[in-house]
């Protein structure tokens, strides 16, 4: 039985995480689903994500808006770590932290056995890697440098309404230049690269996760 995890970036249940699934997985905004989602754009069931032969294979259940997963409308699809599903107003990634960056070393493998003239980066990786006595790098901010050099600030203590409400109005900001960026580029099937370098590109994800998750403490604190 294979395990995912969705967290979800945009939406009404933004900053939410649903750790280490049990496949299959239903996603709707009817009770009953694994993960009920409130979007009245989204179908009462909608997704459907569940294993076969080793693979994530997501398969829309005929929603009425229709399933996005990097950009492109689908039908069935396999899904890996590090890929975004858009469905309704909602915008979701899949894989925890630890599940990316293993996507990412993975492909650092792969790009310096084929020699693709990245070995001199890829080398510098692995090292780092190494250097933390792991396969996967804990932290993914220490492959993303300059984008998240040390990780985003704590949030500040003993906020007033006042305060609270125009933090949430900066972080909504960036949020959203963010999912501009992320909305408007298309990963084809087969393919590691959208318009930007795939670590790059799970940066910029990885951002927007973390903003995500302050915007719904900042909530949930008033």
């Amino acid at each position: 039985m294979a395990l995912i995890t969705l967290r979800v970036l945009h939406g009404a249940d933004r900053g939410r995480v649903f750790e280490r699934l049990p496949t299959p997985v239903t996603i709707g905004r009817e009770e009953g689903n694994s993960i009920q989602l409130n979007d009245e754009r989204i179908s009462r069931f909608h997704l459907k994500i569940q294993d076969d032969h080793d693979k994530i294979v997501a398969t829309d259940l005929e929603s009425t808006n229709g399933t996005r997963i990097n950009g492109e409308d689908i039908h069935v699809r396999i899904v890996r770590s590090g890929d975004m599903i858009s469905l309704g107003r909602s915008l979701l990634l899949v894989g925890s932290h630890s599940d990316i960056d293993q996507r990412i070393a993975e492909l650092a493998a792969r790009q310096k056995a084929a020699g693709n003239g990245h070995e001199l980066q890829l080398r510098e990786r692995m090292e780092r890697m190494a250097a933390h006595d792991s396969d996967v790098i804990e932290d993914v901010s220490d492959v993303r440098s300059p984008l998240l050099p040390s990780g985003p600030p704590p949030l500040p203590g003993r906020l007033s309404p006042a305060q609270a409400a125009e933090l949430s109005e900066l972080l909504e900001y960036v949020q959203g230049v963010l999912r501009g960026a992320s909305e408007s580029a298309v990963m084809r099937p087969g393919q590691e690269r959208v318009e930007v370098d795939f670590v790059d590109w799970q940066g910029v994800l990885e951002l927007q996760a973390r903003l995500a998750e302050m915007l719904r403490a900042i909530g949930e604190s008033r």
